[in-house]
């Protein structure tokens, strides 16, 4: 058992919902950046990789193309047995079919479950409406799909 108080469960978030490239340059934006980003950090050590995608001008995304182009190039490192977590949020304003898609399709081990709409650094506020959280939770049970449940 004392062997268990020094573990750890690193997830890795490549990209996030909010940073751009004028604030890191290093950022992640491409599913080929994103997939190689996730690579390197499950060989440093992470066992999670907290999934969000970009549109070409970096902006939130919830392309469903950007998501599966971007799980199959994690996947094709045949040696990476890194957990894959989608995002179920992607950013505001994201419709609840749109943000739940990629979810039952691509069937990632884990997503975000985000338990309640927010305030989100003095700039908006993030509705999880009760209606979307049911939708999603239902969505997750239907594909066997494990919430990472986070409050904020």
């Amino acid at each position: 058992m004392s062997d268990l108080k020094n573990k750890r469960v690193i997830t890795a978030a490549i990209t996030g919902s909010w940073p751009t490239r004028e604030q890191n340059p290093n950022l992640s934006i491409t599913p080929e950046e994103i997939a190689k980003d996730v690579y390197e950090c499950w060989k440093a050590g992470a066992a999670i990789a907290h999934i969000h995608v970009r549109n070409d001008d970096g902006t939130p995304s919830t392309d469903f193309e950007k998501y599966k182009e971007t799980i199959e190039r994690i996947r094709a490192y045949k040696d990476c047995d890194i957990c894959l977590n989608i995002t179920s949020s992607g950013s505001v304003g994201f419709g609840d079919e749109e943000r739940i898609y990629p979810l039952q399709k691509l069937l990632p081990e884990m997503a975000s479950y985000d338990a309640g709409t927010l305030n989100w650094q003095h700039r908006t506020i993030f509705e999880n409406h009760p209606r979307f959280l049911e939708k999603l939770g239902n969505a997750l049970i239907e594909s066997n799909i494990k919430p990472e449940i986070e409050i904020f």
